[in-house]
C-alpha cells in the first residue's frame, strides 16, 4: 500500500483525539514543561560561569545584557547538565513507547508490552539519531540541500527501530528504502509536519498582546508538544501504510545492530 497523505492525517488526528493520544499529549506536555526547566537552568548556569570569568566591570554590562532566563531555576552546573542528559533519555524513551502504542490494534492506551527490550531499542535509536544527525549536520554545512535529503531520507528510522526492531545500520537502509519508494508522499508529510510545529510553536510570539516571558514559553512549550504527539501518531501511521504492517506488540522480528 502506497502512503497516503490524507489518510494519514486523518488517522493522525483520530489517534491525537483519542484516550490514547489525550494521555500522550499529557505525558510530552509534563516532559515538555520539566525539559524546559532544565535547559533554562543549563542555560542560566552556562551564562553564570562564563560570566564569572570576565573582569568584575565586564561583568555587571554582561549580566544586564543576558538578563533572566525563563523558567530557569538557580541549579550548579553539574546537576542541570546530569538533568539534560537524563531528559535526552527519558525522551528517546518516550518516543519509542508512543510509536509502538500508536501502531498497536491493542486500544488501551497504555498497550502492554510496548516497554519491551526498550534499554536496548533507546541505546540503538540514540546510537542511529546521532549518525543520522551527523550526516544531516554534515550537508547542512556543505550545501544545505544534500543535509535536507538526508533530513528526508531517515524520516522513518525511529518507526523501524522501535516497530521493527532493526538495527542501526538496517533502520537507516529500510527508512531510506521506504522513503524513495513514497519520496512525494513523504516530503509533503514532512514539510507539513515542519511548517504546523514551527506556526504553533511561534505563534504566540506574533501575537500584538504583550506577553510575560514565562507565559509566552510554557504556552509555547505545551503547543509544541502536543505537535510533538501529534507528529508522532501521523509518522507511525504512515509508515504502517508505506510498509502494508500490522503491527502487533511482541511479534515484531528481533535483529542485531
Amino acid at each position: 500500500m502506497a502512503l497516503q497523505i490524507g489518510r494519514a492525517f486523518q488517522d493522525g488526528i483520530d489517534e491525537l483525539l483519542s484516550e490514547r493520544g489525550a494521555v500522550f499529549a499529557g505525558v510530552f506536555i509534563v516532559y515538555g514543561l520539566l525539559s524546559s526547566v532544565v535547559w533554562a537552568s543549563l542555560s542560566q548556569a552556562l551564562t553564570d560561569v562564563f560570566l564569572g570569568q570576565l573582569p568584575s566591570d565586564a561583568q555587571v554590562n554582561q549580566a544586564a545584557m543576558a538578563g533572566g532566563t525563563p523558567l530557569a531555576l538557580d541549579l550548579p552546573l553539574a546537576v542541570a547538565a546530569v538533568g539534560a542528559l537524563v531528559l535526552f533519555v527519558v525522551n528517546v524513551a518516550l518516543n519509542i513507547v508512543a510509536i509502538r502504542a500508536f501502531a498497536s490494534d491493542d486500544r488501551e492506551p497504555i498497550p502492554d508490552n510496548v516497554g519491551r527490550r526498550l534499554g536496548k531499542t533507546v541505546a540503538i535509536a540514540i546510537v542511529a539519531g546521532i549518525l543520522t544527525s551527523i550526516a544531516v549536520g554534515i550537508g547542512i554545512i556543505l550545501l544545505v540541500i544534500p543535509g535536507l535529503v538526508f533530513a528526508l531520507l531517515f524520516f522513518f528510522v525511529q518507526q523501524e527501530i522501535a516497530l521493527n526492531d532493526s538495527g542501526i545500520i538496517e533502520s537507516i537502509s529500510n527508512s531510506v528504502s521506504i522513503v524513495i519508494d513514497n519520496l512525494l508522499a513523504t516530503f509533503v508529510l514532512a514539510i507539513v509536519l515542519l511548517v504546523l510545529g514551527l506556526v504553533l510553536g511561534g505563534v504566540f510570539s506574533l501575537l500584538p498582546i504583550p506577553l510575560p516571558p514565562m507565559v509566552l514559553t510554557t504556552v509555547s512549550t505545551v503547543l509544541s508538544s502536543v505537535v510533538s504527539v501529534f507528529s508522532i501518531a501521523v509518522t507511525t501511521v504512515a509508515y504502517l501504510h508505506a510498509t502494508e504492517s500490522g503491527y502487533t506488540q511482541g511479534t515484531a522480528s528481533t535483529s542485531g545492530l
